[in-house]
């Protein structure tokens, strides 16, 4: 099952009321919060859909096209993909989006923590 979590903050203002609506109807029946906290815009999001229809990003595009320097980052796992154990990674650092792997998610990492 594919499977995705992301976040994201900004101190720039956004209408927290529209970027909620927008994630989610991008992102169907899965959970989406956006709240200010101290200031601070948090975004987060989540899904196991069956596999990748495109939302991650789908999202990704839609929150680096508001301007707002946005960061954080969305963790991927794609079972389908030659790296179907372990985490991928899109990192956001004000608006800018690249791709990176996280080997602090695998489960060769995981069991060597446990051995």
């Amino acid at each position: 099952m594919f499977e995705y979590h992301g976040w994201l903050s900004t101190f720039e203002s956004l209408n927290e009321n529209e970027v909620e609506s927008v994630l989610r109807d991008m992102n169907g029946s899965y959970p989406v919060s956006v709240q200010s906290v101290n200031g601070k815009l948090h975004i987060s999001f989540s899904g196991n859909p069956n596999r990748d229809s495109g939302e991650v990003r789908d999202i990704v595009k839609y929150m680096c096209g508001l301007k707002a320097k946005l960061s954080g980052c969305v963790y991927i796992n794609d079972p389908d993909s030659e790296r179907f154990n372990q985490f991928d990674v899109i990192k956001i650092v004000e608006d800018i989006a690249t791709e990176i792997e996280d080997k602090n998610f695998s489960i060769e990492e995981t069991k060597q923590l446990f051995e």
